[in-house]
């Protein structure tokens, strides 16, 4: 899927080459600048209170995987501390969904300022029109518990906790960004792109494409996955 709408003006500075992983969690190429606002890389930076957390129950053991020191802790939808038009390459991979719908639009637009007129804006989102389609089949064909299919529908959603937390988990679960608080389509972050200004809109498949060493930053082949520039 192509699709093309008028062309404006990109940034008028001179791209810098930065390769932008924004959202990177505990994933971080050494080759990009991994930007991440997880309250994980300030706790993995003060080793005494995370293990205090943790042994007071307020982190699971899944929270105790180490997070590289070559993060840049920064929220995206505050601006990042780059210059217009320096980025050659920026790379999201499932973090949009995770911001409200608002913020999700005014990240993509300070992807924008950043990219150079020659860059490349990569996203990879999680399919939400397949984990419909799925559902819908498996009603359709009654190959099994229709209730159990529901129950399926909802985890991959993800747009709540199925079970409530309790005790020193109602922290972690306020501080985190876990859940999805909008649902991506193609068709969706196509107009959220050309709303922020990209040119053209390309839909590409796992680890094809044309941002820059492609394979070092994607991981997660279930998702559908955008290419945007300024052209």
């Amino acid at each position: 899927m192509t699709v093309v709408v008028a062309h404006r003006a990109g940034p008028k500075a001179a791209a810098t080459g930065l390769r932008l992983n924004i959202g990177s969690g505990p994933d971080c190429p050494a080759d990009w600048v991994n930007v991440d606002r997880s309250p994980h890389v300030l706790l993995d930076r003060v080793p005494p209170i995370k293990w205090a957390l943790y042994r007071a129950g307020a982190l699971s053991d899944s929270h105790m995987t180490p997070w590289p020191r070559n993060i840049v802790f920064r929220n995206v939808c505050r601006g990042l501390p780059f210059p217009d038009g320096s980025a050659a390459a920026i790379y999201s991979s499932h973090m949009l969904e995770h911001l409200y719908f608002e913020d999700a639009q005014k990240a993509l637009r300070e992807f924008r300022r950043l990219l150079s007129t020659t860059g490349i804006v990569r996203l990879a989102l999680p399919d939400s029109e397949k984990l419909a389609s799925d559902f819908l089949s498996d009603l359709r064909l009654d190959s099994g518990d229709a209730a159990e299919a529901a129950m399926t529908f909802n985890a991959g959603l993800n747009a709540y906790p199925l079970v409530r937390p309790s005790g020193p988990r109602m922290l972690t679960s306020r501080l985190g960004a876990s859940t999805h608080r909008w649902q991506p389509t193609r068709q969706l972050v196509v107009r959220m792109l050309m709303d922020a200004g990209f040119a053209t809109v390309t839909e590409r498949d796992f680890l094809n494409g044309a941002l820059p060493d492609l394979a070092s930053v994607e991981h997660r082949p279930e998702s559908f996955f955008l290419e945007a520039t300024h052209r």
